[in-house]
């Protein structure tokens, strides 16, 4: 690939959500702008693209819709992309129908810890615990994960659940956890009540941040949005992403997949030009007018030259996506997914597709994704053969009593490309403001950083695109 001899285009790095949708943004503030976008992955879309097998069975990487952010900016631009009529629009409480397998038994109402499960002696000491803590004052910026959940439930409660809990998850201490980790999984409320009592104690701010209502599909309207999920109305979340790469490309936008970078050369405080490796085209040097980075900050440290070997991370849970094809629909009445909290498990989610997107299932073939995280039983993830992965799976389907002996296995596939869910403890967070301190204060002048942890606490899509949005208009 040639030399490019242009005054300088827009680059963005990284072919994910986050990308592709600041890419269509710029397209609008910067019309007249050329805008190459450039990705390692030979497919756009990162984790909200798609894999088909043998031409035939098609699965998301789990559970994945698109959350509105109640941005104008942002949600009308994917009805730009596809038509009102070719989504899936959930609203209220249809948006995000979850459970969660808890001490023996799946609950299809909530997918927050229920502690009216645990005996009645238990439940008073809990109800008291909390009950009790609602006088003490908050700390504005807790420490760690335990000192959130203790100020949100008191002692007895998070000792009891939520210590083994996060133990049985990610192996260490709720001590060595960040807050975010409460966010991630639904830890931040608990149920103790049922919904006729929680009808009275929700007029109350302070208990309506601590506890969960007992029926997600009833639960009162008293949202402060009418956010809204989006799922594309054929089966594959890949089918949007692949018309948003079609609207960019005919907007002008190059984009370039199995590509990554060679070099950045950065004069004056700026990043003058981006040299982009492709295996058989060779490598094509680009002048930069303004780079938009989305992969990361330690990637990006890498490129630029920022010193960062000294500064380490501790490694998440290992993931394994097992994709399954029953003759039968699951046994999950309207769940979307089910996360699983009990020990000797190690499934960490179960998908439903078809309970959300109707085309997923041909009427007689039902897909199914299981994400298994083997730590949580002890086992080395890279070390299971797919034989084992679907008899484990097999094996805990039944457990939650989803499958049973009229279910039929008709296809699986393993998959592991997820690598490693984000671990969110302590010593990472501090790990990655250091690295975004160190980038920061090297950092040039055109260039912006947007995407997953681009500040503390984004990892939720909306709240992702929110803040990308908002530096777009200044960029």
């Amino acid at each position: 690939m040639e030399h490019q001899n242009a005054s300088g285009a827009i680059v963005i790095a990284g072919a994910g959500l986050t990308g592709l949708m600041c890419a269509l943004r710029l397209t609008k503030l910067h019309p007249q702008k050329k805008i190459v976008l450039f990705d390692r992955s030979s497919t756009p879309g990162g984790m909200y693209g798609s894999l088909t097998y043998e031409d035939k069975w098609k699965f998301d990487y789990g559970m994945h819709v698109i959350y509105e952010s109640c941005n104008p900016k942002i949600d009308e631009l994917y009805r730009e992309v596809m038509p009102q009529e070719e989504w899936h629009i959930y609203e209220k409480n249809e948006k995000d129908i979850a459970g969660l397998y808890f001490r023996g038994s799946l609950q299809n109402y909530s997918h927050y810890i229920d502690l009216r499960k645990c005996s009645e002696a238990s439940r008073e000491r809990f109800i008291g615990s909390l009950l009790r803590n609602l006088e003490v004052p908050l700390p504005e910026d807790p420490k760690n994960a335990y000192e959130f959940l203790r100020n949100q439930f008191g002692p007895e409660i998070v000792d009891e659940i939520h210590r083994p809990l996060l133990q049985r998850m990610y192996g260490v201490e709720p001590e060595e956890m960040a807050v975010f980790a409460t966010k991630v999984t639904a830890l931040d409320r608990v149920i103790l009540f049922d919904p006729s009592t929680m009808l009275d104690l929700m007029q109350s701010p302070k208990l309506r941040a601590r506890l969960a209502y007992a029926d997600q599909l009833n639960l009162p309207p008293l949202r402060t949005n009418d956010q809204k999920a989006l799922y594309p109305r054929k089966f594959g979340m890949s089918n949007f992403v692949d018309r948003l790469c079609k609207h960019l490309i005919s907007k002008g936008v190059e984009i370039l997949t199995d590509t990554s970078i060679a070099t950045v050369t950065q004069k004056n405080g700026r990043i003058e030009a981006v040299s982009l490796t492709h295996a058989q085209s060779g490598t094509r040097t680009i002048a930069v007018e303004k780079f938009l980075w989305t992969v990361g900050w330690p990637p990006l440290a890498k490129e630029l030259g920022v010193q960062i070997a000294d500064i380490k991370f501790q490694r998440g849970p290992a993931i394994v996506f097992l994709n399954l094809v029953f003759n039968k629909p699951l046994a999950m009445d309207r769940l979307y997914y089910f996360y699983c909290y009990d020990e000797n498990f190690a499934t960490f989610r179960v998908t439903n597709y078809t309970n959300y997107c109707p085309d997923a299932s041909n009427g007689s073939a039902f897909p199914v994704s299981v994400e298994l995280w083997p730590s949580k039983i002890g086992r080395n993830a890279s070390e299971l053969s797919l034989g084992e992965c679907v008899q484990l799976s097999l094996d805990e389907l039944k457990k939650f009593g989803v499958i049973g002996g009229e279910h039929e296995l008709v296809f699986a596939q393993m998959e592991s490309k997820a690598g490693e869910f984000p671990m969110p403890s302590v010593v990472n967070a501090k790990a990655l403001a250091e690295i975004r301190s160190r980038v920061e204060k090297s950092a040039a002048a055109n260039l912006m950083v947007a995407g997953v942890m681009a500040k503390d606490g984004l990892f939720f899509l909306p709240d992702v695109l929110n803040d990308a949005f908002e530096k777009l208009e200044t960029f």
